[in-house]
């Protein structure tokens, strides 16, 4: 709430209210009141009691009085903000302020104003203005620490997810091969687990071919399966070539699972 006589600072006024607009808070202050039902105290009071940090400027005028009352407006609010002990901001003017003579109270009022800021100097810790735009400068600086960060408010955050696990899928280059050298005695084995009755593996339900990476156990099964066994198995499901694709027994089919694993 920023409270001050009115006529005497228009200028500085207005400053305040942007220093506080630029630290993202709204100031109450009577230029914003509407026409209401009410009296100039209740009204003022009003403010102070809605407000979270009172804001006070004083400089030589000490404002109206109230009709059977001995203190101003202006000190009714101060006091207001030390009954509800919410934070109290005094600015006051400086000596060297430049200065109308309409700006300076006379008599009992000279005294009041003098005797409010001797009493305002006491309480607190106070800041001096020479001039409305040193006065911004000054609010929006006492201000700051009263200011709740929020990071959102001009840059927003996204809720950024955690990226996926790395998959990297190598184009399958094994039908381009022009063919497999060597390995007849493993392609011979394969053989005669699939279609050799008499042979000792031709009992293993189930057939691994285990090595470390890059030993060419794709190639092989691949050389196997596309090679020989269309010439050693009929019926047989081949469909590398769309001419030649047939149907493998059931029987057939459960023996050809085949294990592609490698081990560290």
């Amino acid at each position: 709430m920023i409270s001050s006589t009115a006529r005497d600072l228009p200028d500085h006024r207005q400053g305040v209210l942007d220093a506080c607009i630029r630290q993202g808070m709204f100031p109450l202050m009577m230029e914003h009141l509407p026409a209401v039902d009410a009296d100039a105290i209740k009204a003022s009071l009003d403010m102070v009691d809605k407000a979270d940090i009172y804001l006070g400027i004083f400089a030589y005028r000490y404002g109206y009085v109230p009709r059977d009352h001995d203190i101003s407006i202006t000190e009714m609010e101060y006091e207001r903000a030390v009954e509800r002990k919410i934070p109290r901001l005094i600015f006051l003017m400086h000596q060297d302020h430049l200065l109308r003579a309409a700006d300076f109270e006379t008599g009992e009022a000279a005294v009041k104003v003098e005797a409010l800021k001797k009493r305002l100097s006491s309480e607190r810790v106070v800041n001096f203005f020479k001039s409305p735009e040193g006065l911004r400068a000054e609010v929006i600086n006492s201000l700051s620490q009263y200011r709740k960060s929020d990071l959102t408010a001009f840059h927003y955050i996204s809720d950024i997810p955690r990226p996926p696990e790395a998959y990297i899928a190598h184009p399958y280059t094994l039908p381009l091969s022009k063919g497999l050298i060597g390995r007849q005695d493993e392609l011979a084995l394969l053989t005669e687990w699939v279609v050799k009755p008499s042979a000792e593996i031709y009992q293993a339900r189930i057939m691994n071919i285990i090595a470390i990476g890059g030993m060419g156990k794709s190639a092989f099964t691949w050389k196997w399966f596309n090679d020989i066994a269309p010439q050693k198995m009929k019926p047989l499901a081949v469909c590398g070539k769309t001419s030649e694709c047939e149907r493998l027994s059931q029987s057939d089919l459960y023996r050809m699972s085949l294990s592609d694993s490698i081990t560290a």
